[in-house]
């Protein structure tokens, strides 16, 4: 059977016996923390009396399959991605004393580093914002299969001009697409969305535009606009073949950037989409 470390008295000894039993209470205990959450407003929700749900979160009652999945409606959750969120939580807790799990996962963290990686926010504490991180992969999951994507809109940016030194990876927050769109773009797994300053790339791309890049396409391809690296700096720019040699040119600006061997170069991934907000 799988423990946590440290939980309340009574479900590993108690009514909570089955895996699953101990994956409901560990999803439960935690989302409740991290949004949280009123015991009357689950109560009401539920259908049960608040007394009811201090009962469960203590760990000295075992709802039902149907109340079970009333719980998970509430956190805007399919049970199954409930069950998962707690089976990972209670894996990637810390062995306990008498001996290893005989499973254990790790949490995964959010691709990038995102804004939650680094803890503290609403709840505080870094294995809040790990809950928060996997809350997040899971309900992007759900938007996805429900016809919307959603991209996350990162804190670096991109120079059209002089060159941008800003290359954080932290989330600022998300994007949705048309799952159908975007994925005749490419793969989503791969999209990332930046700010672009600077007016070296008008009319196709704006100052302050956001702008939506594919990492899965690196390659190569005359005449596309790229988000790049080079010598030290990050770019949005228009790549071209002069005689077999590439170069660096900005769609308002004649002048061409020849790219040699000895250049700090990489295309981090194409520009397939720009939007910007109006004054």
């Amino acid at each position: 059977m799988i423990r946590p470390a440290t939980p309340p008295p009574g479900p590993e000894d108690g009514p909570f016996r089955t895996e699953e039993d101990q994956y409901f209470w560990k999803a439960l205990v935690e989302l409740t923390a991290v949004e949280e959450a009123n015991q009357g407003d689950l109560a009401a929700f539920v259908g049960v009396s608040q007394g009811y749900v201090s009962k469960i979160l203590a760990g000295k009652q075992v709802p039902k399959a149907r109340l079970r999945r009333r719980f998970a409606e509430f956190f805007e959750l399919p049970y199954e991605d409930m069950m998962t969120l707690g089976r990972q939580r209670l894996e990637a807790m810390p062995y306990p004393a008498e001996g290893p799990l005989t499973r254990r996962c790790q949490v995964r963290e959010p691709a990038y580093g995102g804004s939650e990686a680094g803890g503290g926010g609403r709840g505080g504490g870094g294995e809040h914002a790990a809950l928060r991180s996997m809350l997040r992969d899971l309900r992007s999951r759900e938007t996805r299969e429900s016809g919307y994507t959603e991209v996350p809109l990162r804190e670096a940016t991109a120079s059209m001009g002089g060159g941008s030194t800003e290359t954080g990876d932290r989330t600022l927050t998300y994007l949705s697409f048309r799952t159908d769109w975007i994925r005749s773009k490419g793969n989503p797994e791969y999209m990332t969305a930046i700010r672009a300053f600077g007016d070296s790339m008008e009319p196709t791309i704006t100052d302050g535009s956001v702008v939506l890049i594919d990492e899965g396409r690196r390659q190569f391809v005359k005449n596309k606009v790229y988000y790049l690296r080079h010598n030290g700096q990050m770019y949005i720019k228009r790549l071209v073949d002069v005689a077999g040699q590439l170069g660096i040119v900005s769609d308002n600006d004649a002048n061409i950037q020849l790219v040699s061997d000895a250049d700090d170069f990489e295309i981090i991934g194409r520009c397939i989409w720009t939007a910007r907000e109006l004054d």
